[in-house]
C-alpha cells in the first residue's frame, strides 16, 4: 500500500509540474523567472517576475533604505536630492553618476525614469505617488509604495524592499541593531516619573512654525526619548502654527530639523520668542548629522531618539557614549564607521546676535 501511494505521488508531482511549470520558477518558452507577489504598504498587491538589477529611488528614506541593505549597486536612478548626500557619497561614491529622476517635493520627471528601464521603482505615498504607481503599471515597470513615518513601518518598508528584490540577509541584520537602539533608550527611561518629563518642539525642514504632527516620524522620535511632544494633537504632515502658539506651548526643548534653512533660526532671536524656555535656557538643537538627517525616516532615525535622550536626560546614560554607538551602528548598515565617513553630529545652532553656539 506504501509503496503505491509512493508511485501516486511522483505521478502527481510529475503532472503538476507539465502542466503548471511557473509554480516551479519556469514558464514554457521562456527563460527561468523567479515569480514574487508582493504587498506594499499602500496595500497594492504587486508582480515582479525575474531578478531585480535596476532600482530607480524617489525619495530621500528610499535611498537611505536602499543604502542600508547594501543594495546601492542596483541603483539606476535616484531622487535628485540623496544624489548630494554626504553619506551616500561615502557608502556609494558611484551615486554621483546616477541619475536624478527628480523629487518629491518638485516632482517627479516620468520620462527620464521609464528611459531607466528600472525592474523596481520605490515610490512614496503622499501627493503624486500612487498616481505614478498606476502609470508605471500600465508600462509593466514593477513598483511599491512605502510609508516609513513610524519605526515600525521603517522596517517593513526595509523588508518590503528585500522582497521585492528577492531577499537580502542584511533587512534582519538591520531591524535587530534598530530595535537594540530603541530598547537601550526605553529601558533607561522606563521608571522616569511624570512630572520629570520634558516637552518639545520640533521645527519642520518647512520653518520654525511648522511643526510635526503626531502622526509622523519626528513624534516618535520624542516619545521614544522620554519627550511629550506639543503639538501631538495636530493630525496629517506637516503644519503651520503661529509665533502666539509656540509661545503659549512655551517647550522645555526645541529641535531643528537638520534641512530647516538657517536663516529660519533667526527667528528665535525676536523678543518675544527669546523667552521661550527652551530659548532661555540654551536647549535648542539642530538635529545630527552632517552626513544624513536623522530626523527623516530611514533606519538611522532611532538615532535621533538616542541622541535627544542623552540630551535632555544625561544622568540617565552617563555610560553611553554616544560616538561609539553611532559608529557601531553606522558600521553595522554601512561597513563604515561616522568617523570613517567624515561625518559630525554638528547639532548646534547659532543665534542671530551671538556668535556663541547653543
Amino acid at each position: 500500500m506504501k509503496q503505491k501511494t509512493n508511485v501516486f505521488m511522483i505521478v502527481f508531482w510529475l503532472v503538476l509540474l507539465i502542466s503548471n511549470p511557473v509554480v516551479f520558477g519556469q514558464e514554457t518558452g521562456k527563460k527561468n523567472v523567479n515569480l514574487r507577489i508582493v504587498t506594499d504598504l499602500a496595500g497594492r498587491q504587486v508582480k515582479i517576475a525575474g531578478p531585480v538589477n535596476k532600482i530607480v529611488t524617489t525619495f530621500k528614506p528610499a535611498t537611505l533604505c536602499v543604502l542600508s541593505l547594501g543594495l546601492e549597486k542596483k541603483l539606476v536612478g535616484i531622487d535628485t536630492s540623496s544624489g548630494r548626500d554626504r553619506l551616500g557619497m561615502a557608502v556609494f561614491p558611484g551615486i554621483k553618476k546616477v541619475k536624478g529622476i527628480g523629487s518629491k517635493s518638485m516632482g517627479i520627471n516620468f520620462e527620464t525614469l521609464v528611459s531607466l528601464e528600472p525592474d523596481l521603482v520605490i515610490l512614496y505615498s503622499q501627493k503624486d505617488g500612487r498616481k505614478l504607481a498606476n502609470r508605471l503599471k500600465i508600462l509593466n515597470i514593477p513598483s511599491i509604495v512605502i510609508l516609513p513615518e513610524t519605526f515600525d513601518t521603517i522596517k517593513h518598508s526595509l523588508e518590503l524592499i528585500a522582497r521585492a528584490v528577492g531577499g537580502t540577509d542584511q533587512t534582519i541584520s538591520v531591524g535587530r541593531h534598530m530595535d537594540e537602539i530603541i530598547s537601550l533608550v526605553q529601558d533607561r527611561l522606563s521608571d522616569l516619573p511624570d512630572k520629570e518629563r520634558k516637552t518639545g518642539y520640533f521645527a519642520s525642514p518647512r520653518g520654525l512654525f511648522s511643526t510635526a504632527t503626531g502622526n509622523m516620524l519626528q513624534h516618535e522620535i520624542f516619545t521614544t526619548a522620554g519627550i511629550y511632544n506639543v503639538s501631538c494633537d495636530l493630525k496629517g504632515y506637516f503644519q503651520d502654527i503661529s509665533p502666539e502658539q509656540l509661545i503659549k506651548w512655551n517647550p522645555d526643548i526645541m529641535v531643528l530639523s537638520r534641512h530647516m534653512k538657517k536663516g529660519a533660526a533667526k527667528q528665535l532671536s525676536n523678543k518675544g520668542l527669546s523667552r521661550l524656555t527652551a530659548v532661555s535656557h540654551h536647549k535648542v538643537y539642530r538635529c545630527p548629522s552632517d552626513l544624513a538627517p536623522w530626523d527623516f525616516p530611514s533606519p538611522l532615525s532611532v538615532l535621533a531618539s538616542l541622541w535627544l535622550a542623552k540630551k535632555v536626560y544625561p544622568d540617565r546614560f552617563l555610560d553611553i557614549d554616544l560616538k561609539d554607538k553611532v559608529n557601531g551602528y553606522y558600521k553595522a548598515l554601512f561597513n563604515k564607521t561616522m568617523d570613517q565617513m567624515g561625518g559630525n553630529l554638528d547639532d548646534k545652532i547659532w543665534m542671530i546676535k551671538s556668535d556663541d553656539k547653543i
